[in-house]
């Protein structure tokens, strides 16, 4: 596990709560809140008092926090108590529904390693969402059934699609793929399309209450797959534009509901060319620090094919053996690997990313896994693990070789 000194930590957190905070607001407001915490709480712990948040605004947040160098003197459980209470009073400051957002988004800028080494000193932000979570699920009377979420993520996407594109497109947009997905969802062969353009008063989404007895598991499977097939659609970078401006027609609510059983926005935009890519982008990364540019795509090619005796999909990847020497450049991912199963992929990238681990030797070698995922990033991380990749098991065969 990665390590830092308290005042990393500490300024990390800091830089982390102000940028948040200014997102939503001003960065004047963030310096004033983050700094009246922290008086607060100075009496209790008494390190407070070697940090001070200054009140001007400079172009860069490590000028307007100053912490001074006796907090690595503390012991890092009174720091681990302090950061969880410090985070504790401002979320809850915010109210149910900002504070829930405000633990996801800290939670999301933390850069590689801080979440870890937080979690072991008792910050822990998943615990501090589920809290949130639970709570509101105390609060709310009226349950959200699965009939009544299908209607609500479709009429939005409607919304949307309309909004852009206009009433008869949209319609056939959304009629066209229900109806081509209604062979592999089940859920939506309950699912009715009314064309409101002649109906009027008209519900323009039916669904029926069977669907409120079915898997929250798979009903979030198949929104996901149906809001990431829509994204790709609108052909916007990344799709993200698109992911925006649906979420504006959600609520609060409705929203947590879709997290719940599954739905990630932040990762439905991307695509699964685009994640074999970095993929293989990120062990190419890994393999050129412990050799040479054309070590790595030599390895990387050598996994492919020895892969490809098991793994049909493998023909999708190419890599131009005449172009080894360019690296990350010598590869190209076939539009057509989309067609392929999210599952049925990612069995197949857990095998090359085996394969090309047990390549490794040395210090690179037992550092591999933790090296990947530094490369790949964390929603990189995320959608592989959603695919099925278990960076746990080749972490273990890893060490196993040892």
């Amino acid at each position: 596990m990665q390590q830092f000194e308290n005042i990393d930590l500490i300024n990390q957190i800091l830089k982390s709560v102000i940028e948040i905070i200014s997102r939503r607001t001003s960065g004047a407001y963030a310096i004033v809140v983050t700094g009246n915490a922290i008086k607060k709480l100075q009496g209790k712990y008494r390190f407070f008092n070697y940090i001070e948040v200054k009140s001007e605004l400079y172009s860069e947040f490590t000028d307007i926090i100053d912490i001074k160098v006796d907090v690595n003197n503390v012991d890092l459980r009174e720091i681990g108590g302090a950061i969880k209470e410090f985070m504790e009073k401002l979320s809850s400051s915010m109210g149910k529904e900002a504070g829930y957002y405000f633990i996801k988004e800290i939670k999301e800028d933390l850069p590689h390693g801080y979440e870890s080494i937080l979690a072991s000193l008792g910050v822990d932000f998943d615990i501090m969402q589920l809290a949130y979570i639970t709570e509101r699920k105390r609060a709310s009377i009226i349950r959200i059934e699965n009939s009544d979420t299908v209607k609500f993520v479709i009429r939005a996407i409607y919304n949307v699609l309309e909004s852009d594109l206009g009433r008869n497109r949209a319609f056939s947009t959304i009629n066209e793929l229900i109806s081509r997905f209604k062979v592999k969802y089940e859920i939506l062969k309950y699912v009715t399309i009314n064309d409101t353009r002649h109906l009027q008063g008209t519900d323009n989404v039916v669904v029926s209450p069977i669907v409120d007895s079915m898997k929250s598991e798979t009903l979030g499977n198949t929104l996901q797959k149906i809001i990431q097939e829509v994204s790709i659609s609108q052909k916007e970078k990344g799709g993200s534009i698109f992911i925006e401006k649906l979420k504006n027609y959600l609520n609060a609510d409705q929203i947590l509901k879709l997290e719940e059983i599954g739905v990630k926005f932040h990762v439905i935009h991307l695509r699964q060319d685009l994640v074999v890519k970095h993929m293989l982008k990120a062990l190419f990364e890994v393999l050129s620090d412990a050799s040479t540019k054309s070590y790595a795509v030599l390895t990387i090619d050598s996994a492919l094919k020895k892969t490809n005796q098991k793994y049909k999909d493998v023909k999708y990847i190419k890599i131009d053996s005449t172009k080894y020497s360019e690296g990350i450049n010598a590869v190209h991912i076939s539009s057509e690997i989309e067609s392929v199963r999210p599952s049925e992929l990612g069995r197949m990238i857990q095998k090359i990313i085996e394969k090309v681990a047990k390549c490794l030797g040395g210090e690179a070698g037992q550092q591999f896994v933790e090296n990947f995922k530094k490369r790949l990033g964390k929603t990189y991380v995320l959608r592989l693990e959603e695919m099925g990749i278990n960076f746990h098991i080749i972490e273990l065969q890893k060490n196993l070789l040892w």
